[in-house]
């Protein structure tokens, strides 16, 4: 059974969060902004709007350092840095394996869920999709300013830094941290618990 990887990045990948007890049930809404218009004889027609902005909920709960999947992680400190990501108004990466999420969202809600006698911390969250200005615009029948050519290039090398492993590369590059694998064997990794700082792996 394959197991389901939820992380959240911000800045750049600087500050990340692995949710290492999977949600039961993750929600993803995908609506479009429709609207009615009213007709002539009280006849009214249904006018598609475009997409609108996607939508996660999950609930899960982040252990304890008594508990067996405690990874290293305080969940004071994990709430913490939920917060302030989320009053910071930064948009932060969402990956969710086995699914197309591996995009920008805001933070829109985080509730804390205290249970008497539980040493763990439950926590609902709910993001939404982010966008840029001139996105929004477009998504609201807004004047948008003249599309530019997109002149990046994807990247093709990633230096390695202190305390990132194969698993955080394969999922900020492919999306998937089970695809580390293709990294390693890309760059003749052997040991991928001995990676040098400062080596230039080839994506």
């Amino acid at each position: 059974m394959n197991t389901r990887t939820v992380v959240l990045w911000h800045n750049n990948g600087e500050e990340r969060i692995y949710f290492t007890v999977n949600s039961a049930e993750i929600n993803v809404s995908r609506s479009n902004q429709n609207w009615v218009l009213s007709l002539a004889m009280e006849r009214t027609v249904n006018v598609w709007g475009g997409r609108g902005l996607r939508a996660v909920t999950l609930e899960t709960f982040l252990p304890s350092e008594n508990s067996p999947f405690y990874a290293g992680q305080p969940p004071e400190a994990v709430l913490a840095m939920l917060k302030r990501w989320q009053d910071s108004g930064d948009p932060v990466r969402l990956i969710l394996s086995e699914s197309d999420i591996n995009d920008a969202f805001l933070l829109e809600d985080v509730s804390e869920i205290l249970r008497e006698g539980d040493r763990d911390v439950g926590v609902s969250i709910t993001l939404r999709e982010y966008k840029f200005k001139s996105a929004l615009a477009a998504l609201a029948g807004g004047d948008a300013p003249p599309a530019r050519t997109d002149e990046r290039t994807p990247q093709k090398s990633y230096t390695v830094k202190k305390g990132v492993t194969l698993w955080e590369m394969a999922c900020r590059f492919y999306g998937d941290g089970a695809r580390w694998g293709e990294l390693a064997s890309r760059n003749g990794v052997s040991d991928p618990r001995k990676l040098p700082v400062g080596k230039v792996l080839e994506l």
